[in-house]
């Protein structure tokens, strides 16, 4: 299993892609714009240079990866051992693409979707691929980030899944294996912190400043939740969380959230509350992180050990949500949890997930 096809040259195509091709895969990339892979190549270019200056790669080492990165029709593409699609997060979009592919597969691919939000199951029914098509779930930058989400739906077979595995490996990634439930496993509890945190501001209980501040000093995180919503876009972060709704009244869009999606511009970070009940904004950023750690727990959505580690890889949390709950102890937690539960009149989950 040496040959990649990647479709889509973007952001997180253009990632995975570079970095296959420095692990010594053979990388085909089809993108609809007509200089879709000549910008790709171009940036892993920029991207090896990098990484020859500060010592990561050898220089012959970055000239063969770049060679090794090559256009593709979408039948070449189709012929690869791995295929790994990376388009428009749209249902219509990436159906439309499988049914244009889907001719020209070899009988053995691996097909993967590196959907965010989208239930792979939806992705691949009534397609003859399903059983060999799963999510592999990157994190920005595709490149750098080591951990990837394996999504396996209810169609997907045990060989796909070890295949895809093996793939991980000989890419130097870490696995978080989980099943088809939206948000997965790591934003699953990530979008409803930082829409908490939109709620906050929404109360009027502290400012933006004051939230990233409480995050970082009290919940160990890299950056704050503003912070970190600036970097992926505030309109991407709304579009994450709206896929969540499904789940329940907790996982509602804040109004705070959807109207500042909707102005296009970047969080203020410097704004304050004077006053603020920084104990309270605790308590609620808890809680957001709680509720949802809990319910993917009690579904088995993906092992609690592995859901820590991967807030540590993908978020750069000092620790993942069960760790926080074991360091802040169960009545605190549930106390944080019920009282946004009592808010929303979501079902209160079974704490006993947290020791799992």
């Amino acid at each position: 299993m040496n040959r990649l096809a990647v479709i889509g040259a973007g952001l997180m195509g253009g990632g995975i892609a570079l970095d296959a091709a420095r692990h010594g895969f053979e990388v085909q990339v089809f993108d609809a714009r007509a200089d879709g892979v000549e910008k790709l190549r171009a940036r892993a270019a920029s991207v090896y240079a990098r990484w020859v200056k500060n010592g990561r790669m050898a220089e012959a080492d970055a000239q063969a990866a770049l060679a090794r990165l090559r256009p593709a029709t979408l039948a070449e593409a189709g012929a690869a051992d791995v295929v790994i699609e990376a388009v428009f997060e749209d249902l219509a979009v990436k159906r439309a693409l499988f049914t244009e592919l889907q001719p020209h597969l070899s009988p053995a691919a691996v097909l993967a979707t590196n959907t965010s939000a989208l239930k792979v199951g939806d992705l691949s029914v009534g397609f003859a691929f399903a059983p060999r098509f799963l999510g592999l779930h990157y994190f920005s930058p595709a490149e750098v980030s080591p951990l990837v989400e394996v999504v396996r739906s209810d169609a997907t077979t045990q060989a796909t899944v070890d295949a895809a595995l093996a793939f991980l490996k000989a890419t130097r990634r870490t696995p978080l294996p989980c099943l088809d439930r939206p948000g997965f496993a790591i934003n699953r509890f990530f979008c409803p912190y930082y829409n908490e945190a939109t709620r906050i501001i929404e109360d009027g209980i502290a400012g933006t400043a004051d939230v990233d501040q409480v995050a970082q000093e009290r919940l160990g995180a890299a950056a704050g939740p503003f912070t970190v919503m600036n970097l992926i876009r505030p309109a991407v972060s709304a579009h994450a969380m709206t896929n969540l709704g499904s789940l329940g009244p907790f996982y509602k869009t804040s109004r705070t959230l959807n109207a500042q999606a909707a102005t296009g511009a970047d969080w203020p970070l410097e704004s304050r509350v004077a006053g603020a009940d920084l104990d309270l904004v605790e308590r609620r950023l808890l809680g957001a992180l709680a509720l949802p750690a809990l319910e993917l727990a009690a579904e088995k959505v993906a092992a609690p050990e592995a859901v820590d580690q991967g807030a540590v890889l993908a978020l750069k949390f000092k620790e993942g949500p069960f760790a926080l709950m074991r360091r802040y102890g169960a009545a605190t937690v549930e106390q944080a949890v019920e009282a946004l539960c009592a808010r929303d009149g979501h079902p209160v989950p079974a704490f006993a997930a947290a020791a799992a």
